[in-house]
């Protein structure tokens, strides 16, 4: 069910999602039905099911549970720091 384009993707790494214009380092997880475009992704990172992620920064080791969506802009990309953890419907700032 993976899908995988225009990428850069590191070995270590387990597709069940999709993911388009993007790099992925190594150890990176993504679920199936996830969603990761125009994003970097570093290591260790796990991205959850049915998560849709969008002109967005993971910093090392950031767990972003299942369903939740985030979306910046080519000009302002959402950057997301070490070790987080996003939930969804949750104050993470």
């Amino acid at each position: 069910h993976a899908g995988v384009s225009d990428s850069l993707v590191a070995d270590g790494s387990s597709i069940e999602g999709i993911v388009r214009r993007s790099i992925i380092f190594r150890d990176v997880k993504v679920e199936r039905d996830a969603v990761v475009d125009n994003c970097i992704v570093m290591q260790g990172c796990r991205i959850g099911k049915g998560a849709k992620l969008r002109y967005v920064i993971l910093d090392k080791n950031v767990v972003i549970e299942p369903g939740v969506e985030l979306l910046g802009s080519p000009g302002h990309p959402e950057v997301i720091g070490k070790n987080a953890r996003i939930s969804k419907g949750a104050n993470n700032r």
